[in-house]
């Protein structure tokens, strides 16, 4: 394996450089036979040409570890500790079919999505994970530093994806309470994303737990409380109606900030209305402002420099070329 592959491209020369002493030796040759007969060459010749193999030789061998020295030969694992300065946070989206309302443009989801990316993108070295929530609660993403995957599975969050419908809050929280439950860690804190339905009443049940586990709620209100009502499509996007009551009667979505803000106060957190403005970068201080602790995290580099044993060879066998005797001793 070798992180430098480009530098294997120099090999080529080797066959030319091949070329090159051979054609320099019997040159060399052919001049002395000039001069002096193939019998007395050992008595009369001062240059020896045993010797000028042995050197190009040599030459050839060092500058071949020399390349395989630049390219960076890789091989074996080495397992290092790193120490990483984060907080633990739980990002929680609501997935409900109220979260398809385009009073929040495209629509309530998707601008919940981008907010978030933007503040993982903005949040390096934290440890984060991604609870996604309608009518039950399941992790989307566990508990990572790695924000690069945790990315990924962002972005293919849709509305609709779990099983039950309608919007329990109460579950994500309790679920999000028993992933940082019991641990040493930073200051622990739930990014609640929701339009603030709710049709359960375990909210405070679901808080005592969420207080127990020192758990702090940032709670993110999308949506208008005018409300919009939400659209079915069919296979092709196209909106062919909306989502009706028993009495045929079109839904309209509502925001609902109290309920949001009573749970950022009820643990501790805060707030913020994203009705009509981005807010990234208030929810980016947010996190940042969060206490930090150190923990240490196992880290496998998959492949380690072996390069130094290469180039010691080549610089050796260069060294001796250059100092290699070609003259016969008087």
């Amino acid at each position: 394996m070798f992180a430098d592959k480009v530098y294997l491209l120099l090999l080529f020369l080797m066959p030319i450089l091949i070329f090159f002493f051979f054609v320099a030796f019997k040159k060399r040759k052919a001049a002395l036979n000039t001069f002096v007969s193939s019998m007395n060459m050992p008595i009369l010749a001062v240059v020896n040409l045993k010797a000028y193999k042995v050197k190009y030789i040599l030459l050839l061998v060092g500058l071949f570890f020399v390349i395989l020295a630049l390219a960076r030969p890789q091989y074996g694992e080495q397992k290092r500790t790193v120490i990483k300065e984060s907080s633990e946070i739980v990002v929680a989206l609501d997935v409900s079919k109220s979260m398809l309302a385009q009073d929040s443009k495209p629509n309530r989801l998707e601008q919940a999505k981008l907010m978030v990316l933007r503040v993982v993108e903005e949040s390096p070295g934290e440890k984060m994970g991604v609870i996604i929530f309608s009518g039950t609660a399941m992790w989307q993403c566990p508990m990572t530093y790695d924000l690069q995957a945790l990315k990924i599975f962002l972005q293919s969050v849709e509305a609709g994806s779990l099983p039950f419908g309608g919007t329990q809050i109460s579950d994500a929280i309790i679920l999000a309470s028993k992933a940082v439950s019991g641990k040493t860690a930073s200051e622990r804190a739930m990014l609640l994303i929701s339009d603030g339905e709710d049709h359960d009443s375990r909210i405070k049940e679901a808080l005592n737990i969420a207080r127990k586990a020192e758990l702090k709620i940032i709670s993110v209100g999308i949506g208008t409380h005018e409300g919009s009502p939400i659209p079915l499509r069919d296979e092709t996007g196209t909106i062919r109606d909306y989502v009706k009551d028993r009495n045929g009667q079109i839904v309209v979505s509502k925001a609902n900030s109290i309920l949001l803000k009573s749970i950022a106060d009820e643990t501790g957190g805060k707030y913020f209305d994203a009705s009509d403005k981005d807010i990234s970068p208030i929810l980016i201080k947010a996190v940042r402002d969060l206490d930090k602790t150190n923990d240490e995290v196992s880290e496998n580099d998959t492949k380690t420099d072996r390069f130094q044993i290469f180039l010691l060879f080549g610089l050796i066998a260069l060294f001796v070329a250059l100092l290699f005797p070609v003259s016969r001793k008087k």
